[in-house]
Protein backbone atom coordinates (compact mmCIF):
# COMPACT_ATOMS: atom_id res chain seq x y z
CA UNK A 1 0.00 0.00 0.00
CA UNK A 2 1.12 3.65 -1.00
CA UNK A 3 1.72 5.66 2.10
CA UNK A 4 2.98 9.02 2.22
CA UNK A 5 3.33 11.28 5.39
CA UNK A 6 2.80 15.48 4.24
CA UNK A 7 2.56 18.12 6.55
CA UNK A 8 1.87 15.64 9.59
CA UNK A 9 -0.65 13.46 7.95
CA UNK A 10 -0.42 10.05 6.29
CA UNK A 11 -2.05 10.04 3.32
CA UNK A 12 -3.05 6.36 1.34
CA UNK A 13 -2.50 6.64 -2.55
CA UNK A 14 -5.62 5.67 -4.26
CA UNK A 15 -5.52 4.22 -8.30
CA UNK A 16 -9.18 5.31 -9.61
CA UNK A 17 -11.03 7.43 -12.02
CA UNK A 18 -9.73 10.61 -10.98
CA UNK A 19 -5.98 9.10 -10.78
CA UNK A 20 -6.04 8.00 -14.82
CA UNK A 21 -8.03 11.11 -16.04
CA UNK A 22 -5.47 12.85 -14.23
CA UNK A 23 -2.63 11.32 -15.01
CA UNK A 24 -4.16 11.26 -19.23
CA UNK A 25 -4.53 15.25 -18.99
CA UNK A 26 -1.34 16.02 -17.47
CA UNK A 27 1.27 13.27 -17.90
CA UNK A 28 -0.79 11.88 -21.47
CA UNK A 29 0.46 11.97 -25.00
CA UNK A 30 -1.90 13.47 -27.27
CA UNK A 31 -3.72 12.18 -30.46
CA UNK A 32 -4.02 14.28 -34.21
CA UNK A 33 -6.94 15.21 -32.44
CA UNK A 34 -5.54 16.60 -29.41
CA UNK A 35 -7.07 14.45 -27.26
CA UNK A 36 -4.48 13.46 -24.75
CA UNK A 37 -4.39 9.35 -23.31
CA UNK A 38 -2.07 6.82 -21.98
CA UNK A 39 -0.95 8.67 -19.18
CA UNK A 40 -1.04 5.72 -17.24
CA UNK A 41 1.74 4.32 -19.35
CA UNK A 42 3.78 7.05 -18.68
CA UNK A 43 3.79 7.25 -15.19
CA UNK A 44 4.09 3.09 -15.01
CA UNK A 45 6.80 2.96 -16.67
CA UNK A 46 8.70 6.02 -14.88
CA UNK A 47 8.49 4.64 -11.64
CA UNK A 48 9.96 1.71 -13.55
CA UNK A 49 13.29 3.47 -13.92
CA UNK A 50 12.79 5.10 -10.80
CA UNK A 51 12.18 9.11 -11.87
CA UNK A 52 11.92 11.48 -9.17
CA UNK A 53 9.69 13.51 -11.50
CA UNK A 54 7.08 10.73 -12.15
CA UNK A 55 7.05 9.81 -8.25
CA UNK A 56 5.89 13.31 -7.73
CA UNK A 57 3.53 12.80 -10.74
CA UNK A 58 2.89 9.47 -9.46
CA UNK A 59 1.29 10.89 -5.98
CA UNK A 60 0.07 13.69 -7.41
CA UNK A 61 -2.70 11.65 -9.38
CA UNK A 62 -3.28 8.70 -6.34
CA UNK A 63 -4.50 11.61 -4.35
CA UNK A 64 -6.94 13.33 -6.55
CA UNK A 65 -9.44 11.16 -4.95
CA UNK A 66 -9.33 13.61 -1.71
CA UNK A 67 -11.54 16.67 -1.87
CA UNK A 68 -8.95 18.67 -0.19
CA UNK A 69 -5.51 17.86 -1.74
CA UNK A 70 -2.27 18.75 -0.76
CA UNK A 71 -0.29 21.19 -2.95
CA UNK A 72 2.62 20.07 -5.36
CA UNK A 73 5.41 21.47 -3.69
CA UNK A 74 3.89 19.82 -0.38
CA UNK A 75 4.05 16.59 -1.97
CA UNK A 76 7.75 17.38 -3.65
CA UNK A 77 8.66 18.37 0.13
CA UNK A 78 7.37 14.69 1.45
CA UNK A 79 8.98 12.77 -0.81
CA UNK A 80 11.94 14.97 -0.35
CA UNK A 81 12.29 14.16 3.37
CA UNK A 82 11.29 10.61 2.61
CA UNK A 83 14.06 9.95 0.15
CA UNK A 84 16.62 11.86 2.61
CA UNK A 85 14.92 9.71 5.90
CA UNK A 86 14.82 6.08 4.37
CA UNK A 87 17.20 3.67 4.97
CA UNK A 88 16.12 2.32 1.11
CA UNK A 89 15.08 5.07 -0.64
CA UNK A 90 13.99 2.24 -3.21
CA UNK A 91 10.97 1.35 -1.25
CA UNK A 92 8.77 4.29 -2.00
CA UNK A 93 9.02 3.45 -5.83
CA UNK A 94 8.03 0.09 -5.10
CA UNK A 95 5.24 1.00 -3.16
CA UNK A 96 4.06 3.71 -5.65
CA UNK A 97 4.98 0.44 -8.58
CA UNK A 98 3.08 -1.93 -6.35
CA UNK A 99 0.00 0.06 -5.94
CA UNK A 100 -0.60 0.55 -9.76
CA UNK A 101 0.72 -3.18 -10.61
CA UNK A 102 -1.56 -4.72 -8.15
CA UNK A 103 -4.80 -2.23 -7.91
CA UNK A 104 -7.94 -3.50 -9.74
CA UNK A 105 -8.49 -0.54 -10.97
CA UNK A 106 -5.10 -0.76 -13.24
CA UNK A 107 -4.46 -4.51 -12.89
CA UNK A 108 -5.71 -5.42 -16.30
CA UNK A 109 -3.90 -2.89 -17.89
CA UNK A 110 -0.60 -3.71 -16.44
CA UNK A 111 -1.19 -7.20 -17.01
CA UNK A 112 -2.01 -6.77 -21.12
CA UNK A 113 1.43 -4.63 -21.18
CA UNK A 114 3.66 -7.37 -19.89
CA UNK A 115 1.94 -9.48 -21.95
CA UNK A 116 2.21 -7.75 -24.88
CA UNK A 117 5.94 -7.29 -23.96
CA UNK A 118 6.88 -11.15 -24.21
CA UNK A 119 6.32 -10.42 -28.01
CA UNK A 120 8.73 -8.10 -28.32
CA UNK A 121 11.34 -10.42 -27.47
CA UNK A 122 11.06 -12.57 -30.45
CA UNK A 123 10.23 -9.62 -32.88
CA UNK A 124 12.30 -7.97 -35.63
CA UNK A 125 12.88 -8.03 -39.30
CA UNK A 126 16.58 -8.46 -38.74
CA UNK A 127 19.18 -10.25 -36.48
CA UNK A 128 20.33 -7.17 -35.45
CA UNK A 129 16.87 -5.80 -34.72
CA UNK A 130 15.39 -8.61 -32.91
CA UNK A 131 18.73 -8.78 -30.60
CA UNK A 132 17.88 -4.78 -29.78
CA UNK A 133 14.52 -6.02 -28.90
CA UNK A 134 15.46 -8.72 -27.09
CA UNK A 135 17.64 -6.78 -24.61
CA UNK A 136 15.25 -3.74 -24.00
CA UNK A 137 12.63 -6.97 -23.26
CA UNK A 138 15.05 -8.64 -20.71
CA UNK A 139 15.81 -5.06 -19.06
CA UNK A 140 12.48 -4.33 -18.74
CA UNK A 141 11.89 -7.56 -17.06
CA UNK A 142 14.80 -7.08 -15.01
CA UNK A 143 13.59 -3.38 -14.30
CA UNK A 144 10.21 -5.03 -12.91
CA UNK A 145 11.67 -7.63 -10.98
CA UNK A 146 13.74 -5.00 -9.16
CA UNK A 147 11.05 -2.90 -8.33
CA UNK A 148 8.96 -5.50 -7.24
CA UNK A 149 11.05 -6.29 -4.25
Amino acid sequence: MARLTIKGQEYEGKCTFKFDRLADEKYGEADKNGKKSNGFMTLYMSLLQYSNEHLVAFWECALEHLKVKPSLSDIEEAIEERLENDDDPKQIFQEAFRAVDESGFFKLRAKTFWKNLELMKDSGKTDEEKAENLKMYNLMIESRIEIQG
